[in-house]
């Protein structure tokens, strides 16, 4: 895998035009980045990957450190190895709130603590530590946006599920999915 970097603004909010899925008041969202629901929220975020490109080009080294492959990344996204690594995280994802005046409950780094033990212990997500090692690399080397769900999906109420024609309430996965090559 060649060494990436972290998204760009314009890069990430190019990504979101993809082909997904998404709707809001029962219409589909042709491009998530211009509309009204989702473009200024979007555009904070392309803000925060555009940060971290000045940080690192500005040699400020508060929001940025090197990887191990060449390239940089966000401080949080990598496994802390000392004290002082550790603060260097927090005050990087404190600085990446400011940024936001804390108005963004959810920004790319808020799973970055997860991604990084990945790397820090590959081998406690046996037989899958290779895997671990590869999320690991691209994490940091992309700094993608990784969140999660926690509520029920918004689904017709009226049939139950698992009753017939009722709604799916799980999500596919493939325990083969491939990490991304590029963005």
């Amino acid at each position: 895998m060649d060494s990436l970097l972290p998204y760009t603004g314009k890069e990430f909010l190019e990504s979101l035009n993809d082909g997904r899925e998404v709707w809001i008041y029962g219409k589909r969202v042709n491009n998530i980045a211009e509309h009204p629901a989702f473009r200024n929220t979007a555009r904070m975020i392309a803000r925060l990957y555009d940060a971290l490109h000045r940080d690192h080009a500005e040699k400020k080294n508060l929001l940025t450190c090197p990887t191990e492959w060449g390239g940089f990344t966000h401080r949080y996204f990598v496994a802390p190895r000392s004290a002082e690594e550790l603060v260097a995280g927090r005050d990087a994802i404190a600085a990446w709130a400011r940024l936001t005046y804390g108005w963004l409950g959810r920004s790319p780094d808020y799973k970055a603590a997860f991604l990084a033990t990945l790397g820090a212990n590959a081998e406690f997500y046996a037989p899958y530590q290779d895997n671990a090692r590869r999320w690991y690399r691209y994490s940091q080397e992309r700094v993608p946006f990784v969140n999660h769900a926690l509520v029920q999906p918004p689904v017709d109420r009226n049939i139950a599920p698992g009753a017939p024609g009722g709604p799916k309430m799980s999500m596919p996965t493939s325990p083969k999915r491939p990490i991304p090559e590029s963005a």
